[in-house]
């Protein structure tokens, strides 16, 4: 049976930040004030129905694998990264306060061992410089045993103040250190890796300089030039004097307002010069050609199979974008036809993270996005070149997630059987519990099982004391901290610690680190794919570039073999017109493939296309 409160939202659709019972304003469960369209809220009362009762996740029985085993996660408690991010909620209820800060795991100082960025925040009426609140830059020290980092933040002279959010690591100028960028309520920053564990600012020289509020990022070869251009998502006009809204109890209960109502930015799209300079290209690119979308998380992958690298964001209460690459630096916006743009109702979404993998090995990645709590997580099964199936009900993710407000999600294969999993951060936005209606503030985390592509189980429950806790979980990534073969996580959180998550699940499997070098290619060839046969297995994976919320992962990817010691046939595919195959390969050991070094590799020819040949 509906509550009152689900039946008002599903009066215009299912999600969150929904119009209701002709209310305007972000309504989101139908919690806060109006506003008018064209201008930021002001400080309001709404009816407010009542609320139901939060569910927690409950875990999903798995009758049909009797020996399954749950996965197992430890929070590292004495992992020297010692972090909280500042500007958590305040009296104020700034809008700036909702949504965290960011985290990149990359390789800064390239030792080996995966380093970890973390962005803090800032408060407008008390600045983080006047707190001491920095960013932190952490080097992972691990090599003695077990996961440890140390605080090198100062001496890396990346100990810097400001309302900081997303972030993304790549290495914009192909000297083998990856740089950062830096999004922020306000400005991003380009920081280059000198190489001797020092990062320079250059936002000036580089000619990089906006002042919209930039929430995520990703660097990518969007060109085929050989470097790394830089996506930014940008959200909404905002500024501190906007009053917050509040709920229409009495006494009400003030709180953060949202995206409906505020005026959208549009994204921006910076082309790497190749002499240290960036340019503005979102005009002529066709990245502007469509209205603004409030955008939070971006996905840069070849999602139709051209070689080309796509862009795909996740918008906040806006149908997402699925730009396509036409070559040339050119993108058509095919979000709505291709079947990405909205959830399964087809209404926008309040999208904010994203997960790329192909979850059910048919060869073409799918997306799993994130939304607002009492809303539909959408599951986008890729069937077709530019054809997605809205899915997440007979995947098994209706239910389970639906009463969760989730932000940063990972795709990734946390066991080793071969079949990527997802991991899923929550957390609320507003901390309703003076209401006593049974509101979550902090939220349990979600660990999701996937049955070899049939359909995903909740696993949270027997995963671990991570998740046993509760938590306001915001960015996340993944990489293999400590070289065990199993991919790890870093979350940040509001108000607590961010944590480091070491995944000690029993493994079904086994896996092989792999590091792609460029030549002609970006050095790091961020975003591009690949597949891999193991005996009769064939897989599909990518480098990352941008995904889950805030955050950049590692780019060495783990390969999972299952039981060989042999790759049978490894196929990279470096640009839109470049490809190279490697054969026999140890799978015992780390990898590293340098471009060049393989075997030129063609795509097979159709029975159509050799038919029309032979017709010519």
């Amino acid at each position: 049976m509906s509550t009152p409160l689900e039946s008002a939202c599903r009066s215009h659709s299912s999600g969150g930040y929904r119009i209701a019972m002709c209310i305007c304003g972000w309504l989101a469960s139908g919690l806060i004030g109006c506003s008018t369209a064209d201008a930021p809220p002001s400080a309001a009362t709404a009816t407010l129905p009542s609320a139901p009762q939060s569910l927690l996740s409950q875990p999903d029985p798995i009758d049909d694998q009797p020996a399954r085993r749950p996965f197992r996660f430890e929070l590292i408690k004495n992992s020297g990264l010692d972090f909280t991010y500042y500007g958590n909620p305040s009296p104020k209820h700034y809008m700036t306060e909702q949504n965290g800060g960011g985290v990149a795991l990359f390789d800064y100082d390239q030792d080996g061992w995966c380093d970890a960025f973390l962005t803090n925040g800032s408060d407008f009426t008390h600045p983080a410089e006047n707190k001491g609140a920095v960013h932190q830059l952490a080097r992972n020290v691990s090599s003695a045993g077990g996961i440890r980092f140390e605080n090198v933040s100062r001496p890396s002279q990346l100990a810097v103040s400001g309302f900081g959010m997303g972030v993304a690591a790549g290495d914009f100028d192909n000297d083998g250190f990856p740089d950062l960028c830096i999004c922020y309520y306000g400005r991003i920053e380009l920081w280059q890796n000198a190489g001797d564990g020092t990062f320079h600012h250059m936002s000036n020289s580089a000619n990089i300089a906006d002042a919209s509020w930039s929430a995520g990022a990703a660097f990518a070869d969007l060109d085929d030039d050989g470097d790394l251009d830089l996506y930014v998502t940008n959200y909404v006009e905002y500024a501190s004097t906007d009053p917050p809204c509040l709920t229409e109890h009495r006494p009400p209960v003030m709180i953060s307002c949202g995206p409906i109502g505020r005026v959208a930015q549009h994204d921006t799209l910076w082309e790497n010069r190749s002499d240290g300079t960036f340019l503005n290209v979102s005009e002529p690119t066709g990245i502007r050609a469509v209205e603004p979308g409030k955008g939070l998380a971006v996905e840069i992958v070849d999602l139709n199979g051209d070689r080309r690298l796509d862009v795909y964001v996740a918008n906040d209460t806006s149908p997402n974008f699925l730009f396509l690459n036409e070559g040339g630096l050119r993108f058509s916006e095919q979000g709505v036809v291709s079947g990405v743009a909205v959830g399964a109702d087809g209404g926008a979404e309040s999208s904010m993270g994203i997960a790329c993998a192909d979850f059910d090995g048919n060869g073409w990645f799918d997306l799993f996005v994130t939304n607002f709590e009492n809303s539909l997580k959408d599951y986008y099964d890729h069937v077709a070149p530019t054809a997605f199936v809205h899915r997440s009900g007979a995947m098994g993710l209706d239910t389970t997630s639906r009463p969760l407000l989730s932000f940063g999600t990972i795709g990734a294969d946390f066991d080793l059987d071969q079949w990527p999993d997802l991991f899923v951060a929550n957390g609320h936005i507003w901390d309703l519990t003076p209401l006593g209606f049974g509101h979550q503030y902090a939220m349990p985390q979600q660990l999701f099982w996937n049955d070899q592509g049939r359909r995903f189980h909740d696993v949270s429950r027997t995963a671990g004391d991570y998740f046993e806790d509760k938590w306001l979980g915001r960015a996340a990534a993944t990489s293999d901290l400590d070289h065990d073969g199993l991919p790890d996580l870093l979350v940040t959180h509001l108000i607590r610690p961010a944590a480091v998550v070491h995944n000690a699940s029993e493994r079904r499997g086994s896996s092989v680190r792999l590091r792609l070098i460029g030549q002609s290619a970006a050095r790091t060839p961020l975003g591009i794919s690949l597949s891999y046969r193991c005996g009769d297995k064939t897989a599909t994976t990518h480098i990352p570039s941008g995904g889950s919320f805030a955050a950049s992962h590692d780019p060495r990817c783990l390969l999972s073999v299952g039981q060989s010691q042999v790759i049978d046939e490894l196929i990279v595919h470096w640009s839109s017109h470049h490809s190279e195959v490697w054969r026999d390969l140890d799978a015992t050991r780390e990898l590293t493939l340098l471009e060049h070094t393989g075997e030129k590799w063609s795509p097979p020819e159709t029975n159509d296309a050799a038919s029309s040949r032979a017709k010519d």
